[in-house]
């Protein structure tokens, strides 16, 4: 009896206490299966000290075959790291021990590069399509390999990596990071200086009317002094780089340009000017994107109207409205600004309209009343009545858009040759009205307006022909039966250049990225027609003048131009590489020509002339159109700055090794002594020294020097 009861009072009792009273330091009955503190209690009791007891044998066999595996793969993971360690030593030393080399100092920096493009490459390499302002990307680089490259010339080589330069200007969106001491605080300046921004301030919102105005007394005062306490940030970026594009025009750089610089980048830190629609973040991104000359990139000019055109949807701003007349003009006047430039950018870069034409078409266009606002503020003129130019002016640019919209269409669409010819039909009838219209404005308001309103004006007609003329090129592109027209609106719209030289306080100029790079689509044109010559003709003369003639026009931009100063003198040196691969090509061909005369003198035989050339006749006909379509322009325009190229700074970009292959240069520019001055250009009447390129080349001179043949 006492056996079976001592038994069941080892089955009925555990050992030792459960896990829970353990844990809480309390007294158990050690009852199984539950104690009397678990009972109450849902869930099991446990006793895990009772059961490693009554399993001894298990556990100690196991504990040592765990242990033994643990450290194993302990020794295996030290021995790896390890192995990886001493390879890691070995490169380094290899790498520090070995002394650079000339002919691979600069791998290591290529390999930077490309691992950079690389990695930013889909990031930053932006679709540019296949019709567009800037399709000569695709285009140039065969018409550089159609250049036969002599042994020794790096010519060809340069033109390439000018071209990758200007490629990845246009197909990039590159932002330099703001370094700056404090980025936190916006600068505020003293109460004098303070009072004295603000009044410049008001002064040059008044040359953004319609489009723009200033904003209250209150809100100005508390974007110069407060400027932490302004909701919207617009504002202080509208206050700021309007007052930095005045000071960009100055020669003395000053600290506090780099502080509205400062002030503009960390407002533009807020989203919201970029995803609230309010009038304010418009006016904020359009005059960045159009007069910014921090953001003149063209895709980043692209990328912040895009911003600016879908808060203009959303906000309405082409619609009526319950608002007053006033008010809603206003909003028109911003919106059609907005199509303008979305219409132009499509055009540049081949992409979809953010502002669709069929849609906004038939939005009425402001009222002369509002249009009339946009003109020249000059002291000088204060008394005197307000000029219609700059209404007129914003009219017909307006109009343009939508012919710029109906090309963007047939481009897309792939349209036929017969739609093009209605598109051209009509930019001809809109150019020859505006041309009129502009033209008698400026004839009317000549005769009281000040010397720079008279400037302006001009400058107002020739920037519409420019335009008028780089649409046209780009229409007619692949056309072959209008080959000859293309290539004499590329002429005229080169020709142009020099009288369209501004910066942005010229209000009649357009955007500051159009002003740099639209002229290499006529630029590249041209030099697509000399690379295909074969034969010298006067024609061929021109057009290597007009070359020289564009980088010129870089030359002057660069002084104009501040902050783009370093774009513009590397934009020069794109157009100057190029002229001097055109200047080869065309050497080459005048060297083999006279290889043929010289053998053809040898055999006793009368030299060819000129005229046997193909397409000499054709050219010469194509540079007497546009002579007469230079002299009707000046006709029509009177009081226009229609200087012609600089011949001496022409002579400037020609090789130094030029004079032995040409030597009827005269070097101190004195004279030519192979050509005949002729007077066919009407256009170029008032300029002496563009006669000498009109003459005929005079083969018996140039095979007397080589061949020693007398005449």
């Amino acid at each position: 009896m006492e056996a079976s009861a001592s038994l069941g009072t080892r089955q009925k009792f555990a050992r030792y206490a459960c896990d829970y009273c353990r844990q809480k330091k309390l007294r158990c009955s050690r009852e199984l299966p539950k104690c009397n503190t678990c009972k109450p209690w849902p869930g099991s009791c446990h006793y895990s000290r009772e059961t490693f007891s009554s399993q001894p044998s298990i556990s100690i066999n196991r504990i040592p075959e765990a242990l033994a595996h643990i450290e194993a793969r302990l020794g295996h993971l030290e021995s790896t790291v390890q192995h990886l360690t001493n390879s890691v030593d070995r490169m380094l030393q290899t790498v520090l021990s070995t002394s650079p080399k000339p002919s691979g100092a600069q791998r290591p920096a290529e390999s930077n590069i490309s691992g950079t493009a690389a990695e930013n490459g889909s990031n930053s390499d932006l679709y540019i399509g296949p019709l567009h302002s800037f399709s000569f990307l695709q285009e140039t680089p065969a018409n550089i390999e159609a250049v036969p490259q002599p042994s020794g010339d790096e010519t060809r080589r340069s033109a390439h990596s000018e071209l990758q330069y200007l490629s990845d200007r246009l197909a990039t969106a590159p932002v330099s990071p703001c370094i700056m001491k404090d980025t936190t605080d916006f600068y505020v300046p003293p109460r004098p200086a303070g009072y004295r921004l603000i009044s410049r301030f008001l002064e040059l919102a008044e040359t953004g009317e319609p489009f723009y105005s200033a904003p209250t007394d209150e809100v100005v005062r508390q974007v110069v002094f407060e400027p932490h306490k302004v909701r919207e940030k617009a504002s202080i970026v509208f206050f700021n780089y309007l007052l930095l594009c005045d000071t960009s025009s100055d020669d003395d750089s000053n600290i506090e340009t780099e502080k509205l610089r400062h002030n503009v980048r960390l407002a533009l830190n807020d989203s919201r000017i970029f995803l609230e629609p309010r009038e304010a973040n418009i006016k904020a991104l359009t005059i960045l994107a159009t007069h910014g000359e921090d953001y003149a990139a063209p895709n980043l000019s692209w990328m912040l109207l895009g911003h600016a055109c879908q808060q203009a949807e959303a906000l309405g701003l082409h619609t009526s409205g319950h608002h007053s007349f006033e008010f809603r003009q206003k909003r028109l006047c911003l919106f059609w600004l907005l199509f303008m430039m979305d219409k132009s950018c499509s055009l540049a870069f081949g992409r979809p309209a953010f502002l669709a034409t069929a849609v906004y078409q038939n939005v009425p266009l402001p009222d002369d009343s509002i249009l009339v606002r946009f003109h020249l503020r000059d002291r000088e003129e204060d008394g005197q009545k307000i000029s219609r130019f700059g209404a007129h002016f914003l009219k017909r640019s307006m109009e343009l858009s939508k012919l710029i919209g109906l090309v963007l269409d047939v481009l897309a669409m792939g349209g036929s040759l017969i739609a093009k010819k209605d598109i051209q039909s009509k930019l001809d009838d809109w150019y020859q009205d505006t041309n009129q219209t502009l033209t008698e404005t400026m004839n009317a308001e000549s005769i009281s307006a000040t010397t720079s309103h008279r400037q302006e004006m001009a400058l107002g007609i020739n920037n519409i022909r420019f335009h008028y003329l780089n649409v046209l090129v780009i229409l007619l592109k692949g056309d072959e039966s209008n080959a000859t027209l293309r290539l004499s609106s590329a002429r005229d719209a080169i020709s142009l250049l020099r009288s369209i030289v501004s910066n942005w306080s010229s209000i009649y100029n357009g955007v500051v990225w159009q002003l740099l790079y639209y002229p290499f689509t006529p630029f590249f044109v041209i030099f697509e027609n000399i690379v295909h010559q074969t034969c010298w003709t006067p024609a061929v003369e021109q057009d290597l003048q007009l070359l020289s003639t564009t980088v010129t026009y870089y030359a002057e931009m660069q002084l104009q131009m501040r902050l783009l100063a370093t774009v513009c003198s590397r934009l020069q040196r794109v157009a100057a590489v190029f002229l001097q691969l055109a200047q080869t090509h065309v050497r080459q061909y005048i060297s083999a020509q006279t290889a043929d005369i010289r053998a053809i003198s040898t055999a006793h035989r009368s030299p060819p002339q000129l005229g046997d050339c193909d397409r000499s006749a054709d050219n010469d006909q194509v540079m007497s159109d546009m002579a007469s379509s230079h002299a009707e322009d000046s006709q029509a325009l009177p009081n226009i700055d229609t200087v012609g190229p600089d011949i001496a700074r022409y002579l400037e970009w020609l090789p130094a090794d030029l004079a032995v292959a040409w030597p009827m240069f005269d070097p101190a520019g004195q004279g030519m002594t192979g050509l005949h001055s002729s007077g066919d250009d009407g256009g170029t009447a008032n300029n002496p020294s563009r006669k000498i390129f009109d003459g005929v080349f005079d083969w018996f001179s140039w095979d007397t020097y080589y061949a020693g043949v007398e005449s």
